[in-house]
């Protein structure tokens, strides 16, 4: 087991994805007084017992390619980097199941199952850098989740090392939970750490399909395209998965010098299946896209999108913080949504290209994303207020936003009613009866002090910073970069 007190070291686990400005040092302490990298599920437990023993916190963390704060520390104590734990344990050909650690990225499982002929049926957009465990934490959904389910869908057995130190089993390796109790794979599945620590995962698999072909269709506006996607999900057809992108997406991605195409906004979508099946789904996908008018654009296109699919966020080559906000709503709402998004960045005086993927039948995730100077106070925590307001329209219609970690944790009873939040702080009191793992965040936003910040107080505090994004001048960032096009 590898431990670094190294200041420098210690300083690179105090932020995730969107890294904070300096200054909220002041209400967290995000950098770990400790960084252990445990290799086996008894050297977790040696570590959990040592918390316990010296009342330190805990915080589990994969590759902290989330956004929210989930794996960052509010209060110091030892950070627990999962990493190390990346052995594939075994691959069940016969029973098409794998069992991993989860420091193991999805990348790497991908490509060990590919060699043995077998098929990921879903794993994050970030999968080259994304662990296993770390996206199981946070719930998400991704590539393939429209034909195949979530990530949580597929667990079939977790080894979970409890705040107490016990380590249990929450299904079977081999056969689904119906019938067997409550399905304790979903009691940690969007936990963010907060619950226990995933240490081995068993993950049912597919046979890798006969073909996995992308399509692409281009379309003036994405407000274009929701009469198609009401089309598409009663046709029967099942994409594996289906993303979409705006306009100013692909002007910022050209403005850095990326091959992509002219077009107001690109649909692509990847189908599975035999040969036959599958030309069959793209011959009634074609004919739903054309009804809207859309172009069906070339096979390189596609192949070159669906190549692209891990890599949303190149604009931040740019040298500037490029942070998403994401919400979930109803494909009724699509358009509303939409508009009322298009509303709030012109509200901000902001530059906020829209990307996006269909989740299942009646959903769909947008993610909007602003470009900002991180290491500024002002003008990071600012656009933070758009996060809040995008989450606020996504209530209004049917939806909510994604995610809770430090900053959003005041949304939890929003996202389970008041009874529901109640339940499920009172089973994280349960299982981590000395307040040890990852604490701050999902059922409270918590401080340095150990004084918890009131929901209320967070809310307007969010509230208030999109207040202050209206009266700061217009953001100018990639601006340069998109007038040259125009040249």
């Amino acid at each position: 087991m590898e431990t670094t007190d190294d200041k420098m070291e210690r300083r690179l686990y105090s932020h995730d994805l969107a890294p904070l400005p300096k200054e909220m040092d002041l209400i967290f302490k995000t950098m770990p007084d400790q960084v252990v990298r445990p290799a086996y599920t008894e050297e977790v437990v040696q570590i959990v017992r040592k918390a316990i023993a010296t009342n330190k916190p805990i915080v589990p963390r994969g590759a902290g390619s989330w956004g929210l704060g989930g794996s960052v520390p509010v209060k110091g104590g030892i950070t627990i980097d999962m990493t190390g734990m990346s052995r594939i344990i075994s691959i069940d050909e016969a029973n098409l199941v794998v069992t991993v650690q989860p420091g193991i990225t999805w990348n790497a499982l991908s490509e060990a199952l590919d060699a043995k002929g077998l098929f990921l049926p879903c794993y994050p957009s970030s999968a080259p850098s994304a662990t296993l465990g770390g996206w199981i934490a946070t719930g998400g959904t991704g590539i393939g989740a429209f034909k195949y389910g979530s990530a949580g869908d597929l667990i079939r057995d977790m080894e979970v090392v409890l705040p107490t130190g016990i380590v249990v089993h929450t299904g079977d390796k081999l056969v689904p939970q119906n019938g067997g109790g409550p399905n304790l794979n979903w009691l940690f599945v969007g936990s963010e750490g907060t619950m226990g620590i995933v240490t081995e995962v068993t993950f049912s698999v597919l046979p890798k399909p006969e073909e996995l072909r992308p399509v692409s269709y281009s379309l003036d506006a994405l407000t274009t395209f929701q009469p198609a996607l009401k089309k598409l999900v009663r046709s029967g057809v099942a994409p594996m998965h289906i993303m979409f992108g705006d306009r100013l997406h692909f002007d910022y991605l050209r403005a850095i010098g990326k091959h992509v195409p002219e077009v107001g906004c690109l649909i692509t979508m990847a189908l599975t299946g035999t040969k036959a099946y599958v030309d069959m789904e793209e011959k009634v996908i074609d004919d739903i896209m054309a009804s809207v008018g859309a172009k069906k654009e070339s096979k390189e296109t596609a192949q070159h999108e669906w190549s692209e699919r891990s890599y949303e966020f190149r604009v931040r080559e740019l040298g500037v913080g490029a942070i998403p906000g994401e919400i979930l709503v109803p494909i009724d709402r699509m358009n509303v949504v939409l508009e009322g998004t298009a509303k709030l960045i012109k509200q901000l005086k902001m530059n906020a290209p829209i990307i996006g993927t269909v989740a299942d039948n009646n959903t769909i995730m947008l993610m909007p994303y602003y470009l900002t100077d991180e290491h500024k106070l002002v003008a990071s925590t600012a656009a933070m207020g758009f996060a809040k307001r995008l989450g606020d329209l996504a209530f209004e219609n049917g939806g909510r936003p994604v995610g809770l970690g430090i900053f959003f944790a005041c949304n939890l009873a929003k996202y389970r009613g008041k009874e529901g939040a109640h339940l499920i702080r009172n089973l994280k009191d349960m299982l981590d009866p000395y307040g040890i793992m990852n604490p701050g965040k999902m059922v409270e936003t918590g401080t340095r002090y150990g004084i918890s910040m009131p929901a209320f107080l967070m809310n307007f505090g969010m509230h208030m910073m999109g207040s202050v994004k209206r009266i700061l001048p217009r953001d100018r960032i990639g601006e340069k970069e998109l007038s040259k096009l125009k040249k």
